[in-house]
């Protein structure tokens, strides 16, 4: 005769062993992918992770109605633009930020945190946009510093660039070239 107790093992043993084979198709599912601009290399991201900033871009991006004729997040090309700022990221950074890029793109967390257990580069852009509002008021603070760094460099790479310029009515730096002609005269 079996114990109470060697049910009980057998019982959680068994419901540990299910929870895991349930998981593993979860965290199996990929990212999808993105084609890198011809004749361009990666220098930081893995296709992965290019497809997965590419994606967040996208989202974090989406022009409101106000800036229609905004270039897009593509044209821009902020993912590759990123891909050379982060390439001179210390080791430990560099892990960090591409686990961060993992986390964003798991199936599995995705669905342990509430959501949909589809990998972001997979979901329709209005769970995109859910995503990134969870992540944005999360109580977790590795969700709101992740979104708050992703959303801050993708902004940075976008809006620095002079593409970008004349959609928000920014005219661009003044040119100083008299200026300097007139010091170089002196």
């Amino acid at each position: 005769m079996e114990t109470r107790r060697g049910i009980l093992k057998k019982t959680l043993g068994g419901a540990a062993l299910l929870a895991a084979a349930g998981a593993v198709p979860l965290a199996l599912r990929r990212t999808a992918l993105r084609e890198v601009p011809a004749g361009r290399k990666l220098a930081f991201f893995t296709p992965a992770e290019y497809s997965i900033f590419a994606a967040v871009a996208d989202r974090v991006l989406a022009a409101p109605p106000e800036l229609a004729g905004a270039p897009t997040p593509a044209q821009v090309e902020v993912a590759l633009k990123a891909d050379a700022f982060l390439a001179g990221l210390p080791a430990h950074d560099a892990k960090e930020f591409k686990q961060l890029l993992a986390l964003f793109d798991n199936a599995l967390f995705s669905l342990v945190m509430g959501g949909a257990p589809t990998p972001f580069t997979q979901k329709e852009p209005e769970q995109q946009d859910a995503q990134l509002r969870d992540w944005s008021r999360s109580r977790l603070a590795v969700r709101r510093s992740g979104y708050q760094a992703l959303k801050r460099l993708i902004g940075s790479v976008y809006y620095g660039s002079p593409a970008t310029y004349a959609s928000v009515g920014y005219p661009g730096p003044p040119d100083v070239s008299a200026v300097k002609a007139a010091l170089d005269r002196r």
